[in-house]
């Protein structure tokens, strides 16, 4: 998406229209909009990198790797995808494939019995919309199949069924699209492309947001920003910690919103293993293995792997729930013991000798610009999460993907950024 004929925005510039503050995908997104229209904004971000939630490593491996978002998820409405689609040239576009192996212990086996637990999970998940922990819809005889660990697992995403609500899965989620796909090169690397020609301020960290006179003051490291708006996309983790502050303070229904909607933990560890182990399996091969915890509120172990991703020699191996936030406090290294140790119950006890390359692991919940993987709400505070974009005196506007329809999205988040810049345009806040 080119830019060349509209306003140059100079990072020198002061006193912009807009300050759109962090340059994921919403922030990016907004500032895109807000360009098209020939609106001045300055978009800062306080990382040393654009990208957000969504980003691709390209050093570790040699190739790129999400190290966030990777799925392309509503898929066939999915604007990154249609666009990546268009450019052939330099991305693979394709849809996840269907296919999965699921061991217990180092056997093989056909998966029937994780299948039927895990539609009955997600049958629940469909059809209730009590804004009540999930874990107390299920009957205790699906909680006593050996395989209900893993299926919950499956079916919670980033957060134990215990700390789920149905009501935001079936009330507050809406997307036109379906399907999942895939970005050979990486979600990161895509969203980077479509994103390329939108200017950003890097290592610029807000601290404080003054908004009690006219307009707004962006108070950063790096000096104050004055404007008569600004477009607030930093995660519901760091609203909530109140890493940034608002003066004078938000309505207690706004705090109220930062509280009820949380940020899940979902820490992914990146393994390069020899091509004599991926050579055994298909491409994008999702891997699943049995996990029995003996009740425990958050199951121990993987999540989900995906084998050879994208046909190369790299698997992921998803890490969800507070168990996930208990083993990234030990530290990445913890991460890629436990699961290189739960590869050698499925492997062999020689796994690491055998196959093992190098490794890397997230760590979103000590990320203080993310706290967290992306939002989910408490059971009981579900309501809440349409408080979450409402505008503040016609000059704090709010995006991120915690404001989505597809909340939890890349592409959801994207759509928030147009509709805060929207927000904005049409507001009394630029006639002045």
């Amino acid at each position: 998406m080119a830019f060349a004929t509209l306003p140059k925005i100079s990072f020198a510039q002061s006193n912009p229209d807009v300050v759109v503050i962090g340059a994921g995908s919403a922030g990016l997104s907004a500032t895109a909009e807000l360009m098209q229209k020939g609106v001045s904004v300055l978009c800062i971000e306080g990382m040393n990198r654009t990208g957000g939630r969504c980003y691709a490593d390209t050093s570790t491996f040699g190739v790129p790797i999400d190290i966030g978002g990777h799925w392309l998820h509503g898929f066939s409405e999915n604007q990154f995808a249609k666009f990546g689609k268009k450019h052939k040239d330099k991305f693979k576009i394709y849809e996840e494939p269907d296919r999965s192996v699921v061991y217990d212990g180092k056997r093989k086996v056909d998966g029937k019995q994780l299948w039927k637990i895990y539609k009955q999970l997600k049958r629940i998940r469909i059809s209730s919309r009590a804004d009540v922990p999930f874990i107390t819809l299920v009957p205790e005889k699906i909680k006593k199949s050996s395989w209900f660990d893993t299926a919950a697992k499956m079916v919670g995403d980033a957060r134990d069924l215990d700390n789920f609500s149905t009501y935001d899965d079936n009330v507050n989620w809406h997307d036109p699209g379906t399907g999942d796909g895939l970005c050979r090169e990486g979600y990161g690397t895509l969203l980077a492309y479509y994103r390329k020609d939108v200017p950003v301020k890097l290592n610029t960290i807000v601290s404080e947001i003054k908004w009690g006179g006219k307009g707004v003051q962006v108070v950063t490291n790096k000096g104050t920003i004055k404007a008569k708006a600004c477009i607030v996309t930093t995660s519901v983790g760091v609203l909530r910690a109140e890493k940034i502050k608002f003066s004078p303070k938000l309505s207690p229904r706004k705090y109220e919103a930062f509280e009820g909607i949380t940020m899940g933990t979902s820490n992914r560890v990146i393994m390069e293993l020899k091509k004599k182990f991926v050579g055994k399996f298909k491409k994008d091969t999702n891997f699943y293995s049995k996990i029995d915890s003996n009740g425990a509120k958050s199951p121990e172990g993987i999540g989900y792997g995906l084998l050879k991703m994208g046909g190369t020699n790299l698997c992921l191996f998803a890490l969800n729930g507070e168990f996930s936030r208990s083993l990234e406090n030990q530290g990445s290294q913890a991460m890629i013991d436990f699961v290189v140790n739960e590869l050698k119950s499925n492997f062999g006890s020689k796994f690491y000798d055998k196959y093992f390359v190098k490794a890397i692991a997230t760590g979103w919940n000590k990320n203080p610009f993310t706290l967290g993987a992306y939002s989910g709400a408490i059971p009981g505070k579900a309501s809440l999460r349409p408080r979450l974009k409402r505008p503040v005196g016609d000059r704090i506007f709010f995006a991120g993907e915690a404001t989505a329809g597809a909340y939890g999205t890349v592409h959801g988040a994207n759509r928030s950024g147009m509709r805060a810049a929207t927000d904005v345009y049409i507001s009394p806040a630029l006639e002045s």
